[in-house]
Order: structure tokens, then sequence, then C-alpha cells
């Protein structure tokens, strides 16, 4: 089965807070995309297909944090993928510029951005 997915994902390693019903549990990130993150965790979670949820990330060496709206939805024994759901315009500007830095090509980037406007519009 071909891979449809419209939305390239970036190894990209960085500690990562899940806020679950106001509960906080750390993370690793392992991927991230312009839709989505996948995150690691050294114990199991609760949340439910759906449910939303709160995903920090903090960039290593730097003061800033990406915070997204989330849902989670797919899980595999400590792997958690979510779909973003909402983010704030900083998060996003920040998200595009790690996105275009990482792809190495600012078309390719700016390509995704474009088609994310696109169906989110």
């Amino acid at each position: 089965m071909p891979d449809a997915r419209h939305y390239h994902r970036i190894p990209f390693h960085a500690n990562a807070d899940l806020l679950i019903d106001g509960s906080v549990h750390p993370c690793e990130l392992i991927d991230i995309a312009l839709r989505g993150a996948l995150l690691k965790t050294n114990r199991p979670l609760t949340p439910v297909p759906e449910q939303p949820v709160v995903i920090k990330i903090t960039l290593a060496d730097s003061t800033l944090v990406l915070t997204f709206g989330a849902v989670l939805i797919h899980q595999q024994d400590d792997l958690y993928g979510f779909e973003f759901a909402s983010e704030d315009v900083e998060t996003l500007a920040h998200l595009r510029r790690l996105l275009e830095l990482n792809f190495g090509d600012a078309q390719r980037a700016e390509e995704e951005f474009a088609y994310w406007l696109k169906k989110d519009c």
C-alpha cells in the first residue's frame, strides 16, 4: 500500500511534555511534521483516540517551547502518534522554520505549508 502522506516527517529528538487531563507526562519527541508528532514514553499513558491533549516541545539550547493542541491517532508499545489540532501563530512560525532547516529545502517546506493552508481553509 503506497504512503499517501502529504506531510513529510523529520527525525527530531527533543524533550516534550504531554498534558492529559491536567497531568504532565515527560516524553521524547521522535519525529515531527506539519500536522503531527511521534512521542516516546517510559511508561504507559492514558489518552484515548480523539481525546484532546496538549503537547509542549522544548527545543534544545533554547527557551523556545512549541505548544500544540493534539489528539492521539495511533499507539504502538511506547510510541504515541498525535495529530495537531491547534497551535498559535508563533508556534506555527517556529515549526515552519524548523521544517525548512531540516528539509534543507525551503521550497519543499513552502509546498507543504501551502498544501496545509489549502486543506484547512
